[in-house]
């Protein structure tokens, strides 16, 4: 399974380090902080979720499978019982 916003980060870390090696030492940490806030809202629009928000669906896609094949049992019994 692709692990999405590990991506995202490996993207801005290719970024920035591709930034770097084009921006001269001599350019202030102001540019360089400007730039990466810029690179950060570009990603922040893109259709990625954090892997704690992944992480808290699953979860809860887990409880409600459990439930789901829960509700299948009884409603396997009940049909058993009235004979359909």
């Amino acid at each position: 399974m692709n692990d999405i916003p590990n991506a995202a980060s490996d993207i801005i870390q290719k970024i920035m380090l591709a930034a770097k090696s084009a921006v001269p030492e001599s350019l202030s940490n102001d540019v360089k902080e400007n730039v990466k806030a810029a690179i950060q809202d570009v990603i922040s629009d893109l259709d990625v979720v954090t892997r704690e928000e992944l992480d808290t669906q699953n979860a809860v896609l887990q409880k409600t499978r459990a439930k789901v094949d829960q509700m299948e049992v009884v409603i396997a019994e009940l049909e058993k019982k009235l004979g359909l």
